[in-house]
């Protein structure tokens, strides 16, 4: 002979127990955008040049490396 199972208030017989869910992880603010100015880029991109061709006429104008997913993403974001 068994002995039943005293229920707390609120479950029913066959319904499992909700698991607790995880708190949230914080967001993360990621890496700061690079200061870049967008006005010599729509000139060179008017002129017909590519965002590869873009990025090595800054570099050379302006002495700073951008790469040219730099480029599109700017182009493209205004």
């Amino acid at each position: 002979m068994t002995i039943p199972r005293q229920l707390p208030l609120g479950e029913v017989i066959g319904q499992k127990k909700a698991k607790a869910q995880p708190k949230p992880r914080p967001v993360s603010p990621g890496r700061p955008r690079r200061e870049l100015d967008v006005e010599p880029l729509r000139d060179l991109r008017a002129r017909g040049y590519g965002y590869k061709q873009i990025a090595g006429e800054h570099a050379r104008e302006t002495g700073e490396y951008v790469s040219r997913t730099t480029v599109r993403e700017r182009l493209v974001s205004v």
